[in-house]
């Protein structure tokens, strides 16, 4: 049954379940020329060990970008050569939570959606192509290796968090994606890429009844499916004894520090909070050029260039990182834990607070004004597992008082630091 509802004034989106189980978001928007496609996979980086029906299964770290890559090339075809001849754009991303292909076109919108959906039928990886792509893959993960950057942020998810699948990287490893064949990729399609563990976005001009007919009787809505089963993560997200890690080396140009709080298991999973509109405005305005933390950072000179703070979240954890290159580690270690611990006590005015909510507010309208940030806006909003009819709504309802058991995190036990230290 199809759900009509209303996302902001005038523009709609059908919501509708195919009878194989992938959710549909239609979002027409009729006065613009361009279209977005985007299908999602609850497949990403960090599903290697998981259960189904209380099976315990594992995969090598890794699959779920490297099987990405081999869609593209999946039965013998390669799938971005029919999008080229079109004009039309195609690519594909994996996250640590899932996995997305997308494309956007001005014409042919049906027969690329059509040919898109083909890919999702059936799976047929020649040894050879996996072994081409072992040797790809491979060289993109050797191109991380030598960002410092990226080490010390990785050690900083490693020391605030036990289970691995927060930092392993999306990729995998050299190492682990060796173990990847036949038999492995087959396995995660047939755990993961199953209808009932994907959604459809798609934006822009488009006729609704059209793309459901087409969909309702594509081979992938005629195919007949095995029952979807739930998959089961069990993580550790268990606060960790040891607070702060130092690493020198000689090679380092500069010493790079990154800061973590930790938002504490009992807050994440408090029903009562909806993470996805209160973390970014609470940051934000924990971080403004208005707040006591930056003006007290500014004040020694302990910001530059290089200082970036911002909140990370995904749907089973989330922390407050900062990270900066600094010449003066020892006084910005000491600076920084004394500053965090005095956020608890800082007053936000109403004008300060308000402003920040009606700035979150305003960019979530905005982005409505165009196909390709409605499109960001409306998977954003799913991701975050946030009503995408109503986030406006729920947004102007939010009151200073929802932000205090963020600010109750600030303590020492919530803070992890990790230094990396150019060894004279």
């Amino acid at each position: 049954m199809m759900i009509k509802r209303e996302v902001i004034k005038d523009e709609f989106i059908y919501q509708e379940t195919l009878k194989n189980g992938l959710k549909l978001y239609l979002h027409p928007k009729n006065k613009f020329v361009q279209t977005y496609a985007s299908l999602q996979v609850n497949f990403g980086g960090r599903d290697f060990s998981y259960q189904i029906d209380g099976r315990d299964y594992t995969l090598p770290e890794g699959t779920a970008h490297f099987l990405e890559h081999m869609l593209f090339e999946n039965n013998g075809y390669n799938l971005s050569d029919f999008f080229v001849e079109s004009s039309a754009d195609i690519n594909a991303y994996t996250s640590r939570t899932l996995t997305s292909y997308y494309f956007s076109t001005r014409n042919n919108f049906l027969a690329l959606l059509s040919r898109l959906i083909d890919n999702f039928v059936d799976y047929n990886f020649p040894k050879e192509s996996i072994k081409k792509e072992l040797n790809i893959i491979s060289q993109e993960l050797a191109m991380n290796d030598d960002s410092y950057s990226v080490k010390a942020f990785k050690s900083l998810q490693k020391l605030m968090y036990k289970d691995s699948s927060v930092y392993v990287e999306t990729g995998g490893s050299k190492k682990s994606i060796k173990n990847i064949n036949q038999e492995v990729l087959k396995q995660a399609t047939e755990h993961f890429y199953h209808p009932g563990n994907m959604y459809l976005v798609i934006t822009g001009n488009f006729d609704v009844d059209e793309v459901l007919s087409m969909l309702k009787n594509h081979p992938f809505s005629k195919k007949k499916w095995p029952e979807h089963k739930d998959i089961k993560r069990t993580l550790d997200m268990s606060d960790k004894t040891n607070k702060m890690l130092i690493k020198k080396d000689k090679s380092l140009d500069t010493n790079i520090i990154e800061i973590g709080i930790k938002i504490p298991e009992a807050v994440f999973n408090n029903k009562d909070l909806e993470h996805g509109l209160l973390v970014n405005p609470f940051f934000s305005m924990i971080n403004s050029p208005a707040s006591g933390l930056y003006k007290a950072l500014k004040k020694r000179n302990l910001t530059n260039y290089s200082f970036q703070s911002s909140p990370i979240y995904d749907d089973d954890h989330g922390f407050f990182n900062i990270s900066v290159e600094t010449k003066k580690p020892k006084l910005f270690v000491k600076t920084i834990k004394e500053l965090l611990l005095e956020v608890p006590k800082l007053q936000f005015s109403e004008k300060v607070f308000s402003s920040y909510k009606k700035a979150d507010i305003g960019k979530a309208i905005r982005s409505f004004d165009g196909i390709k940030l409605a499109h960001y806006q409306i998977k954003r909003l799913l991701e975050d597992d946030l009503d995408i009819y109503n986030f406006v709504e729920k947004a102007k309802l939010v009151t200073y008082d929802d932000f205090k058991p963020y600010l109750d995190i600030f303590t020492k036990e919530n803070i992890y630091i990790v230094q990396y230290l150019k060894d004279a």
